[in-house]
Order: C-alpha cells, then sequence, then structure tokens
C-alpha cells in the first residue's frame, strides 16, 4: 500500500524543522565566538554568513537584523543562568534558609566567572543602539529575580530573617517592569513587602556590582583574594537583609554546583 501524501511530507517537515534549528545553532554558536573574540563591534551577520558559508540574505532568513540575533543570545544567557539557580535551588532543598539564598548568590557569581561574555551579554555595558524586547527576553530574566525573592520569602517565613528595621524611609514598591518580569510568579509573591522587596533587590544589585567590579573592574588587582572578599560580602548583603547575625558567621559554607562551567558552546576550539 503506496504512502500517504500526509505520511511522507510529514518526516520531510519534521526534518527540515531540524536542519533549520541545527542551523539556527550554528549561527549562535559562531555569533558567540565572535563576541568572545572581538566584542560586540566584531558581530557582524556578513560576516557569520561568510563563516557558514552562506550568502548574506540566507542568513537574514533566520535573524532578519543583528538586534533579532542578539535577542536570541540574551534569552539563551537567561535561560541558562536560571537553570544553573535552579539546579543549585533543588540541591539545596533540605538546607538552612540562610544557606540556600548564600548558595544562589554564589552561584550566579560562579556562573559569571565561568560565562564573563554571557554575564556581560545580560548585565554588562548596553549595546549601543539595541534595546532588548521584552516580549522575548522577560520569561528568562524574570526566572533569575524570582528564584531570589521566592528563596528570601521562604526565609522570611521561616522567621530567619526580619526585613523590617532595614525599612527604607520611603516604600520600595515594583516598578513597571518589576512587577511584570514577575507576572508569571505572582501567586507566590503576594508576601512580598515594600521592605522585602528593597532588601531582596539591594542585595541583588550589590552582588551584581562585586561581579562587575571583579571582572571588569581593578578589584583583582587590589587584592589577592576575590573569594574571601566575597565571602565577607555576602555575610555583609545577608545581614543587611535581615538574616540573623548567627547564622551568617563564617564557617557557614554555601553549595555552589560542581557542573558551573564555561557553556559548551562558548567553548573555543
Amino acid at each position: 500500500m503506496p504512502e500517504s501524501r500526509s505520511a511522507r511530507t510529514g518526516p520531510r517537515g519534521t526534518r527540515r524543522e531540524e536542519r533549520r534549528q541545527a542551523t539556527i545553532d550554528e549561527i549562535k554558536r559562531l555569533a558567540r565566538e565572535q563576541l568572545i573574540a572581538n566584542g560586540y563591534g566584531g558581530l557582524s551577520l556578513r560576516a557569520l554568513a561568510r563563516d557558514m558559508r552562506m550568502s548574506s540574505p540566507a542568513i537574514f532568513r533566520y535573524f532578519p537584523t543583528q538586534a533579532d540575533l542578539i535577542t536570541a543570545l540574551c534569552v539563551d544567557a537567561y535561560t541558562d543562568l536560571a537553570d544553573t539557580i535552579d539546579r543549585t535551588h533543588d540541591h539545596t532543598a533540605d538546607a538552612s534558609p540562610h544557606t540556600r539564598m548564600r548558595s544562589i548568590f554564589a552561584t550566579i557569581r560562579q556562573w559569571a566567572l565561568a560565562n564573563p561574555a554571557d554575564f556581560a551579554l545580560i548585565y554588562g555595558t548596553p549595546i549601543p543602539g539595541y534595546h532588548a524586547p521584552e516580549s522575548a527576553t522577560g520569561p528568562a530574566a524574570g526566572r533569575i529575580m524570582a528564584a531570589i525573592i521566592e528563596t528570601y520569602l521562604h526565609a522570611l517565613a521561616a522567621d530567619a530573617a526580619t526585613p523590617d528595621e532595614f525599612e527604607p524611609p520611603d516604600p520600595v514598591e515594583l516598578a513597571g517592569l518589576g512587577a511584570r518580569l514577575l507576572e508569571p510568579r505572582k501567586s507566590a509573591l503576594t508576601s512580598l513587602t515594600p521592605a522585602a522587596a528593597a532588601a531582596a533587590h539591594n542585595a541583588w544589585a550589590a552582588v551584581l556590582g562585586f561581579i562587575i567590579s571583579e571582572l571588569w573592574g581593578n578589584l583583582p588587582r587590589l587584592i589577592t583574594n576575590t573569594d574571601g572578599l566575597f565571602d565577607v560580602h555576602l555575610r555583609t548583603i545577608l545581614r543587611g537583609m535581615g538574616f540573623r547575625p548567627e547564622t551568617t558567621e563564617r564557617g557557614q559554607q554555601p553549595f555552589e554546583p560542581e557542573d558551573i562551567g564555561p557553556r559548551p558552546r562558548f567553548r573555543l576550539d
């Protein structure tokens, strides 16, 4: 019995989709290599087309503009960091609230040090003329902040931290972007008070500031032990979040996933 037309065309359609996805992945891999080697100024669709042995019009069928390619790279970076945080969250499910919170911040730093080009893409100096579309990058970016806030709220619920004494002079509310990024997790964040929002976002800014100073500032030239300084920095941050002093003393090591390293597609052969 001869195959039906739908049966014959179905597999071919799937193969076409697989080939298209493979091409997209290859374009992004080469684009990351360009970013590592040359920075944002070296990212060129025409150069990528040449490396792919494609015509320029052909590559534009996959990424019509350079902005579309950058957006895809941003989504991948946010997603990889969020997935890494989730693994830490799972591994520390039975740990103390302090250890879970500290481990998430330590994981973010480890990921950034292992993947500086990814980190620069999503948290570094803005790319001139590029504005990440919230609809594309928002869901993955929101997962990162949601993980921090949810872990903090669990600590508050367990009475392991009290942010009230750090109440800002004026209430800190989520702005439009912050509210939209966290919208998918809204039901889990109903207990987020202005004081808790202020403490969580202040901690996040402090972690990012340390990482940026470590990657692109003078910090490694000023001291020899950035790991030790980050440990002190984390204890200061946790106290600022209202964690009990007895839970922020040294000796309680955060969990750091052993598999954090350069993303495979970022390695240069």
